[in-house]
């Protein structure tokens, strides 16, 4: 976890390479990269991101994800009940800990288990 961390806060996203890092970090579990490759992709600018983006390289599995960073980015879904479907994975994990949970995981597997 230590190590993805590190990687999160060196690595250059741009609109040429976020399709390659996000395939590599998914089917890893890298949930601290996915979400940093979402948050780059929500605040892109969309009509750039549609022309050099070629999301058909991209799995349909990480629309949610997206959805999930376009909604914190425009505070949606920050009610009671959408709580933990858009806190940050970093929250999630802290929560976890909290609870004496696995932090390891996805985000989805670290929302089921709290």
């Amino acid at each position: 976890l230590e190590a993805e961390a590190c990687y999160v806060d060196t690595v250059e996203l741009t609109l040429d390479n976020i399709v390659e890092i996000v395939t590599y970090a998914d089917p890893k579990n890298l949930a601290l990269l996915k979400e940093h490759c979402m948050d780059f992709l929500s605040s892109a600018n969309k009509i750039e991101a549609s022309e050099k983006v070629s999301f058909d390289d991209m799995p349909s599995r990480l629309v949610k994800d997206l959805m999930v960073a376009f909604a914190r980015r425009e505070g949606e879904g920050l009610s009671e009940g959408g709580a933990l479907s858009t806190m940050r994975v970093s929250q999630l994990r802290k929560l976890a800990h909290e609870k004496g949970l696995s932090v390891d995981g996805s985000r989805e597997m670290l929302i089921d288990a709290i």
